[in-house]
């Protein structure tokens, strides 16, 4: 009897017990659940809320580029409507939402219809041109202040500029999620990048996206019922990231207005095809560089091409290869200043002519270079060997990648700023001739260069021949302003050293002739005076020959500010060199600008009366 009683003592102590670990268990979990809720710190009772939620990202967090003055490229907040699925009975009154589809300039069946079918929160769209619909100052006022549910003007982040033309050089972003997969799989996406997330895909958004990539998004939340019917009292909460430090900030060399302006004169000029790039005359920084065909970068089309960057891709250069010819005659053949050359068209073989079809007659070399004399040039090209022209394009910045390049950029190994730039040859065939000799002197068959190492090219005439690395970026910043890490200026030496400032000087030189007295004449009209080369280069494509228009040059002569190339691709075989004229109208430009935007004297002697 007793026994039995103990047994059933000890039996109800035990449940008692068990029932208590039981209802601290749960207790424990409803506050502390360590599944879903583990990874977001929500309890259940809060995880029961986030089934209600009706969220969209605002901002996806990512770092944004400034030009060289501090001011944005990418990432512009717009005002954009944004309808949250929701019970149909809760929108409000049918009247206002007639209104609504008044603002919006559609029927209320096409209004309800959309709105049904919504499964996720979603910016209203223009159907026309594929892009979120932008709303005027009249229509977002109209439309707060209807008293509609699931209906809200929200700030989203437009990464680009929609109004004007994209920036080859800039790039653009895209869903790559095998890469983000193949990231993960080999530990290089510390981010935890969700796979949704658009990432760099081509320009300095691919060769910085580690620096861009940012630490959460800018989420708006609409709350709901199980029955998709508002939560009165929780509304739209915003959430975003609290950290000073992020989302990084990429400091270009660029200047915005200066761009802009060329892409404008570029449309009006008729640039079709081709590239524009200025450089700063003193170190090679990219000021500006426009490539066309433009490209739309909400809307990315990879097979036509549009989205590459011409200013990068090289191109059979013509007769701005002169100077490369010029600068190996003047520092391997002794005497070449004082001999004299004989020009009547034709050079007698290998099928080669100068443009001049009566030839130019007796001619100096610097004769030569300033009316851009084939003959001249092929006479050299014959007696060089091909080692020696090879050598001094590299000396020069020619056939071989010369953008900013670093072998590690804080934890990034062989870091290169510049997105698909080429390299560009002097020699393709195994076999070279006197033949191959005499075209590849005038810059023709196999040798081509980009438009950045023409522009470069002349950066290295200006610099006694010391060849400069061009940069897009300077410097990448913390979201606070203080300083991350800086890409300073450096040079891009070749291993064969270079030319001796005195040839770099002469050819400076004889640039000036080619306005004064030879095939840039009609400059000579210009704001500065200019400087410069032009260039003709025959391109042979089955059943059709064209014509790539150059021009290289700096200005103003007395203090070189600029250096610019131009190439204009796919002309016809007649006519005027284009190049030359859009040149004229760049540097005119760039002296309008230069103009407008120096200080006066007085207020120049306040900024030095405010650094003493």
């Amino acid at each position: 009897m007793f026994t039995s009683k103990r047994r059933m003592f000890y039996s109800l102590m035990m449940f008692t017990a068990v029932f208590i670990c039981i209802a601290i268990r749960m207790a424990w979990m409803q506050l502390h659940r360590q599944d879903a809720g583990a990874v977001s710190k929500k309890s259940i009772a809060q995880l029961s809320v986030l089934q209600r939620e009706r969220g969209i990202i605002l901002d996806s967090g990512r770092g944004h580029f400034y030009d060289r003055n501090g001011l944005p490229l990418t990432g512009r907040q717009v005002p954009m409507l944004v309808m949250f699925p929701i019970d149909s009975a809760s929108r409000g009154l049918v009247d206002h939402q007639h209104q609504l589809a008044d603002i919006l300039q559609i029927s209320y069946t096409e209004l309800d219809r959309y709105w049904r079918q919504l499964k996720a929160p979603t910016v209203w769209m223009d159907k026309e041109v594929n892009q979120p619909y932008r709303l005027s100052s009249t229509q977002i006022k109209r439309i707060e202040q209807l008293p509609l549910n699931g209906v809200r003007i929200l700030p989203i982040q437009m990464r680009y500029d929609a109004t004007g033309a994209a920036k080859q050089w800039l790039g653009f972003v895209a869903e790559q999620p095998e890469l983000l997969l193949a990231q993960r799989a080999s530990g290089k996406d510390r981010w935890k990048t969700r796979l949704e997330t658009p990432i760099g895909a081509a320009g300095l958004e691919r060769t910085f996206d580690s620096f861009l990539r940012g630490i959460g998004p800018t989420t708006a939340t609409y709350f709901v019922d199980g029955a998709r019917r508002p939560l009165y009292g929780l509304d739209t909460r915003m959430s975003k990231p609290e950290n000073p430090f992020y989302p990084l900030k990429i400091v270009t060399t660029v200047d915005i207005s200066i761009q802009s302006k060329l892409e404008a004169y570029a449309d009006q000029a008729g640039l079709t095809k081709g590239a524009i790039v200025v450089l700063d005359a003193a170190n090679g920084d990219v000021v500006a560089m426009v490539s066309k065909p433009s490209f739309d970068p909400y809307h990315v089309d990879l097979k036509e091409g549009n989205w590459g960057n011409r200013a990068l891709k090289a191109l059979v250069p013509g007769s701005i290869y002169k100077v490369v010819t010029a600068a190996a005659a003047l520092e391997t053949v002794p005497g070449i200043e004082r001999a004299t050359f004989e020009c009547h068209g034709d050079y007698g073989k290998y099928g080669f002519s100068c443009w001049k079809k009566d030839g130019h007659g007796l001619l100096s070399l610097e004769e030569g270079f300033a009316k851009s004399c084939n003959i001249v040039f092929a006479t050299i090209g014959e007696h060089t060997k091909p080692e020696t022209l090879s050598r001094y394009a590299s000396m020069m910045g020619l056939s071989r990648t010369v953008g900013w390049q670093a072998e590690r950029l804080m934890d990034i190994p062989h870091f290169n700023q510049l997105d698909g730039e080429e390299a560009g040859r002097v020699f393709a065939a195994q076999q070279i001739d006197g033949g191959v000799m005499v075209q590849s002197a005038v810059g023709q068959r196999d040798v081509l260069v980009s438009p950045l190492q023409a522009a470069n090219l002349v950066v290295t005439l200006i610099n006694d021949g010391k060849v400069h690395a061009p940069r897009l970026v300077k410097e990448i910043r913390y979201a606070n302003g203080q300083l991350l890490t800086s890409l300073p200026k450096h040079l891009s030496p070749s291993p064969y050293g270079s030319i001796r400032p005195e040839t770099a000087h002469q050819l400076i030189h004889w640039m000036e002739e080619v306005v004064t007295d030879g095939t840039g004449s009609t400059l000579k009209r210009s704001k500065w005076k200019l400087a410069g080369k032009s260039g003709t280069a025959q391109v042979k494509k089955p059943g059709l020959t064209t014509n790539n228009h150059w021009f290289i040059g700096y200005g103003p002569v007395e203090s070189p500010r600029y250096a610019v190339a131009i190439v204009s691709e796919n002309k016809p075989t007649f006519g005027s060199n284009q190049a030359t004229s859009l040149f004229g109208g760049v540097m005119d430009l760039l002296a309008d600008y230069d103009s407008d935007s120096a200080p006066s004297n007085s207020s120049l002697g306040s900024r030095i009366q405010d650094l003493r």
